[in-house]
Order: structure tokens, then sequence, then C-alpha cells
């Protein structure tokens, strides 16, 4: 996979491929917050060993003066999180040519966004995330890491994630998109800045899912959050109520992330749990044990191949609401 170290900031939009005209329309924020996204200096890939990798579409667009983004709910019928809200994305396939490809690619097989076109401009890259697994997932054969328990299992399910950031100069592009039946249930948007602020405001109000109802069971107006220890340490859980499904886990990670950038601010909100580990720090942690772990397990481990827990947002002993669920791969 070719390498994006030779990547650079750009200085103005237009550098990016907007037309003038474009950005003259754009509303004074949002040129602001495309701006600082175009100049945000991505930071050097690691080396993710064995470690898997995956990269998402962060499809940026005006609408009413805001930014908004583009997201999807994934199929009732995965294995994996089905149900739940996502970016468009997938893995980084070895024939892939980058992770900016890898997310275009995967955005055009889940929704029909156009894999080449005039009116979609590469923003950024951002820093990679990492997927998070409970640290109870399974409690036979852990192998301690970095001082916490980590099954061969687990070890091989932890992913990082590129957030791929890119801007969709003519929001006309969102009326031909089409879900993949296999993939996605739904496509729908979301204001970004509700993603800083925890609050949604003026028209955004409009189509929200219904508070206590299926997809937002919580007390909160806008914003749940709740701390869990994962296998890698602390985490903070933030959950945002859309028109859908609601924002969670990993895709709320990677858009408090954008909107920061974005906004040139800090949410809002507490967005760390106080013993949660940078998200770089328990990448080289992983990168660096993966192999041993690995190795360990399958020169001792019994037989069989046991069932691990994944993350999907459904406190124990809680029903299953919102396609939240302790999904059993």
């Amino acid at each position: 996979m070719a390498s994006l170290q030779n990547l650079r900031p750009w200085n103005s939009l237009e550098e990016r491929g907007l037309p003038s005209a474009g950005v003259d329309s754009l509303s004074g924020q949002s040129a602001e917050c495309l701006e600082r996204l175009a100049n945000y200096d991505p930071p050097p890939l690691p080396d993710f060993g064995i470690m898997k990798q995956a990269s998402v579409l962060v499809g940026l667009f005006e609408k009413d003066g805001e930014l908004h983004v583009l997201l999807t709910t994934r199929a009732k019928t995965l294995r994996r999180h089905p149900s739940q809200t996502a970016l468009p994305g997938g893995k980084v396939d070895p024939e892939d040519e980058d992770v900016i490809f890898t997310a275009r690619r995967e955005a055009n097989e889940e929704v029909d966004l156009p894999l080449n076109h005039p009116s979609i401009h590469h923003l950024t890259i951002l820093d990679p995330v990492m997927t998070i697994l409970p640290l109870n997932a399974h409690m036979k054969n852990h192998i301690v890491v970095t001082r916490k328990f980590l099954t061969s299992r687990e070890a091989t399910r932890l992913t990082s994630m590129i957030a791929v950031v890119c801007f969709l100069s003519d929001p006309s592009l969102l009326i031909h998109l089409r879900p993949s039946p296999d993939e996605v249930d739904a496509i729908f948007t979301h204001p970004l800045k509700g993603c800083l602020t925890g609050e949604v405001e003026g028209k955004n109000w409009e189509g929200l899912s219904e508070k206590g109802g299926e997809w937002w069971p919580y007390e909160e107006e806008f914003h749940s959050t709740e701390d869990r220890i994962g296998v890698t340490g602390g985490y903070r859980m933030h959950r945002f109520r859309s028109e859908r499904t609601p924002i969670k886990g990993l895709t709320s990670d990677i858009l408090i992330h954008t909107a920061t950038v974005a906004y040139g601010s800090s949410p809002s909100f507490a967005r760390f749990a106080s013993d949660q580990p940078s998200f770089s720090s328990a990448i080289s942690d992983v990168v660096l044990e993966l192999p041993r772990v690995i190795n360990s397990s399958s020169s001792t481990s019994p037989g069989g191949t046991p069932r691990v827990l994944e993350w999907g947002g459904t406190e124990v002993g809680q029903r299953t609401i919102s396609g939240e669920t302790w999904a059993l791969d």
C-alpha cells in the first residue's frame, strides 16, 4: 500500500479543487471549518505491524449554512454491529493504493458515492483510532498484555481505523445515493457541530428519533456517556441522538475529533475517561504485543475457538435496543 507521508496541507480550499464560486457560496463558518481541515497536518501513519487496518469516509457537505456528515445504518443481517450507525468504510485491502482509496472504494460499494467526481474534494486524514473490546469479553485463557487482559481471539479483532475527510461541494450527489442492501439499511445525515456541543439546534431538531423510544431510550436530551473498562484500559462511550440509530462508539470518537479540528475548539463535554489511554498509545501497545499474544495463545490454548463478545452498546442485563447488542460472533 502506498505511503501517505508525502501528503502536505493545503493553504486554501481552491487548492483542494473547489472553484472560487463554490467557496464564496459557503457560510463563513463552513468555509473556516473546511480550511482548518484542509490545513490539518496529517500525522505520520504508524507501523501497524500485523494489526488489522480499516478506513472510513467522513463525507461533509453544507446544508442550511452548516456542515453535515454522511452516515449509514448498518444492515440488520450483518454479523458484526448490525443496525448500528456507521461511516462508510471497511478494511484496507492489499491492492488498495492507500487509505484514501479504501475509504472512497468502500463508500462507492456501500452507498454508491462516485469513486471519482469533480465535486468530491479530499481534505485530510485524521489520527488513527482503534476498536475497543470490553474487558470481560471472554474470561478464559486471558493473556496479560500491557497490564490488561487480552485473548488471541480478541487481539485479532482489534482494528486500527483511519478517517479520511472529504467535502461534497455539490449536495445533489446525495440524492443519487443508494444503499447496498447487503450492507446498509439506511442513509442519513447529521450536523457535525452536534458532535462538538452535544446539542442539536434549529431545524436540526426536525426528524430526530423519539426520546424514550427504541432508538433513544436514554434520559439525556441529545448526548449520553458511559465509562467502561476495555482490554486497553478505560473508555468513555459517547452516544449522540440522531434522526435514526444513535451515533456511538468508534463513529462518535471519529466525529468528535473531526469536529474538534474543524471548529478549532475542544468539545463542550469531557471527551475521555480519567484512566483512558490515548488511541496512539493503545495502538502502539497492541502492535508491540500482538505477535507474542497470538503465538503464545496458539501454542497453549486448547482446541476450539471461543465466541467473543463485542461491544455494541447494550448494558449487561438490558434488552436489545436500537440495534445495540453484545454481538456474538
